[in-house]
Formats: structure tokens, C-alpha cells, sequence
């Protein structure tokens, strides 16, 4: 594999001129974009819902180093930012022209990073999103087939945003789940069994980015988080399943390849099956959120959050989020975050444990706006006991 020289493109990171972002931000002067106080996330049960873009898809949220809320759109190409905690928000600015992918915060540099190994590329900032920089990138295939640039590329388009590790030998290493789409990106109905997830890992911040293994066919747009002995789940959309249910895969060697592919028993998958060709009809799936809860917000112990539509029926409404307290064996408690049509999601938590939830909604359809949801664990403690599959455990 040839290295390519990093090139830049520099952007500023104000709103701009183009009438079609300022058309996608939701006006101030309406008061949509102001947030009441939150009380403290450790005690007080709160949530709070406010939309920031209109009529795009494909959220993605994460939090930088020093606090600053992120929330994209449009696959990582349009940006709010929030320096007081969601509170407030910027207006919508461009992350770049071509900017297209998943983010990822690197821990060791402090830089938020939107990545797209199809390019090869990055957008890069260096100031917790305020402007950004075009750098090219280098992607290292594992095989032919798994994530090889000039073979059958991997994106991070629509998967959930990416870690920095903290934990074992890998510590410092950048990690992406990513999926490959054969033949060439082909997203034909034909080609959905052949899909399958994977990762991306880069142990220089960035510059060049190795392919992992894969997991199961059939999977895409994928979801990781890092648990505090050092294993990594991957819980991946599953385009084709029979038995409406996603799909889960562990690594143990900080992200490189993928065991123990399993049926999650517990979290289902929506959507419709409006157009299949086959005699049998799976569920054609959703993307998700996940994330994992700060430990110093849950007394050392390993909490995960996953968000997704929950209805029985298929149908894309109802936005819910799970929590697990055993590696994601169980969730045995959730909650309804929206009633109404609601789609994609991303999660991110602050280092106070506040909770982001950036979703797709509608009031009347699907896709009317791009929503960011704000609770805490408090919040979602204060369901019922046992209202989703697995037994409830004594909350941390």
C-alpha cells in the first residue's frame, strides 16, 4: 500500500453564507435553540428535547475533551456545537465540503476527527470544532475483501462514533466501527447478505488506519464500546434477520478481529419489510446508538446505554433507550425518550454523566428534523423495575 502526503484544506468554523444551512438551523429568535438549566446529573431526573436541524438525516454525536457537545448531521458534514452543556447551541456550520463519515475524538491529541477511509480522508479540527482541516489518510486492508481501498471499500457512514482505547495493551488506540458493502459499495437489495461490519483502528492519531476482521454478514452500520477490562463490544444493525433480532461481536485484542458473533436476544430490530424480493420477510433494521457511562458516574462499574426505535410491529416511531449492567448480556431496563416516528440515533455522555441523544423525528412523518435529547441516569432509573427483558439488578 502506497503513502499518500497529507494534504489540508482549512475552513472556518462560523456560519456560513450558503443559504441551504441557514435554511437547516432552526431559528434562535424562536427560543428552539435554548435549554432550560439542568440540575445536577448525579441526582435530579431530568430530560429535555430540542431539535437543531431540519430535513437532514444521519445524526452523530460525541463530546470533545474539554466538555464541547458536538452534534453532526448529514453524515458528519454539518455541526452544531454546545460549549455549556446542550444548553445552547451554535448555528449550524460546515464541517467541510466533502466531509462525510462518522466522528471520533482522540484523546491522546485532543482533536475531533470526521473520517471516511472510502476517500481515503479526514476532516480534522484542532479547537473542539470550531474549524476544521481536509487531511488524506492512509487505509491498510486486512484482506482483499476486508476493507482494501482498491478492492471493496470500508466507510464509517451511518455508524456510531468512534474511541479512544483507555484500557490494556491497545491504550491510545483510535477505533472505528465501519462497515463494507460489496461488490464496490454496491447497496443493492441483491448484495444486503454479503454486507457485513467491521472496524478501523489507527495507533498514530490519524494518519493511517488498519482494517480489522470482519463480523457477521449481513450486518452494517455497527456501534463498539470499550469496557474497563479492556473487551470491546460491537453491537451491529442486521439487514436481513429472520428472527428480527441484532447482532453482537466481542474483540479481545483492542479491536484487530472479532469473536464470539452472537444473536442479542434482548434488543430487536424495526423496520418494515416493504420491499423485500424473497418468500420469507426479514426485518429490515435500524441503526442505533450506544455508549458507555463514565465510571466515575457509576461507581466504577460498566453501564451501557443503546437507543433505537421500539415497536413490535416494525413500525420506526417510539425512540428508546435500554440500559445493560452486565457487558451487554441483558438490558433489562428501558425507557421512552419520544412517542412519536423516530429513525436514526447517536449517544454520547459527558464527563458528568449527562446523556446525549441525537435522534432522527417527526411529528407527523419520518425525517422532519434532527433532534438532541438531554437525561441521565437518574432519569432512566426512575422507570418501572424490570421493563425490558433480563432481571433488574440494584442500579449503581
Amino acid at each position: 500500500m502506497r503513502l499518500t502526503k497529507m494534504t489540508h484544506v482549512r475552513t472556518r468554523g462560523h456560519s456560513t453564507g450558503l443559504a441551504v444551512l441557514a435554511g437547516m438551523a432552526l431559528c434562535a429568535s424562536c427560543g428552539w435553540c435554548l435549554g432550560q438549566d439542568v440540575p445536577d446529573p448525579g441526582n435530579a431526573r431530568v430530560l429535555e428535547i430540542q431539535d437543531l436541524f431540519e430535513s437532514v438525516r444521519i445524526p452523530n454525536i460525541t463530546v470533545t475533551t474539554d466538555g464541547t457537545v458536538l452534534a453532526f448531521a448529514r453524515s458528519g458534514r454539518l455541526l452544531r456545537r454546545s460549549e455549556d452543556g446542550g444548553k445552547t447551541w451554535s448555528p449550524v456550520q460546515e464541517v467541510g465540503h466533502d466531509a462525510s463519515g462518522s466522528a471520533i475524538v482522540d484523546e491522546n491529541t485532543k482533536d475531533v476527527m470526521v473520517v471516511n477511509p472510502k476517500g481515503p480522508y479526514l476532516w480534522r479540527s484542532r479547537d473542539h470544532g470550531k474549524t476544521w482541516e481536509r487531511e488524506t489518510i492512509v487505509v491498510k486492508p486486512n484482506a482483499v475483501d476486508h476493507g482494501d481501498p482498491d478492492g471493496v471499500p470500508a466507510h464509517t457512514a451511518c455508524s456510531e462514533s468512534g474511541v479512544t482505547l483507555r484500557y490494556g495493551k491497545h491504550k491510545g488506540r483510535l477505533l472505528m466501527p465501519a462497515r463494507v458493502q460489496p461488490p464496490k459499495g454496491n447497496n443493492d437489495q441483491e448484495w444486503w447478505p454479503y454486507n457485513y461490519n467491521m472496524a478501523i483502528y489507527s495507533d498514530d492519531d490519524g494518519k493511517t488506519w488498519q482494517a480489522s476482521g470482519p463480523v457477521q454478514n449481513g450486518t452494517g452500520e455497527g456501534t463498539l464500546a470499550e469496557l474497563s477490562d479492556g473487551a470491546i463490544y460491537y453491537n451491529s444493525r442486521s439487514h436481513m434477520a429472520i428472527d428480527h433480532r441484532r447482532r453482537i461481536a466481542w474483540s479481545y485484542d483492542g479491536g484487530h478481529m472479532w469473536t464470539d458473533w452472537r444473536v442479542c436476544e434482548h434488543l430487536f430490530e424495526v423496520g418494515e419489510p416493504f420491499y423485500f424480493k424473497y418468500g420469507t420477510k426479514p426485518s429490515y433494521g435500524c441503526n442505533a446508538g450506544l455508549v458507555r457511562l463514565p465510571l466515575e458516574c457509576t461507581d466504577g462499574k460498566d453501564v451501557l446505554l443503546f437507543s433505537a426505535p421500539d415497536d413490535p410491529g416494525g413500525t420506526r416511531i417510539r425512540m428508546t433507550v435500554w440500559a445493560s449492567f452486565d457487558r451487554g448480556e441483558t438490558w433489562p431496563v428501558k425507557r421512552l425518550v419520544y412517542e412519536g416516528p423516530s429513525a436514526y440515533s447517536s449517544l454520547a455522555a459527558g464527563p458528568d454523566g449527562t446523556v446525549y441523544l441525537l435522534f432522527e423525528r417527526g411529528q407527523k412523518k419520518l425525517y422532519e428534523s434532527v433532534a438532541v435529547a438531554r437525561f441521565n441516569l437518574a432519569w432512566l432509573k426512575a422507570t418501572d423495575a424490570a421493563t425490558a427483558k433480563g432481571a433488574s439488578p440494584s442500579l449503581p
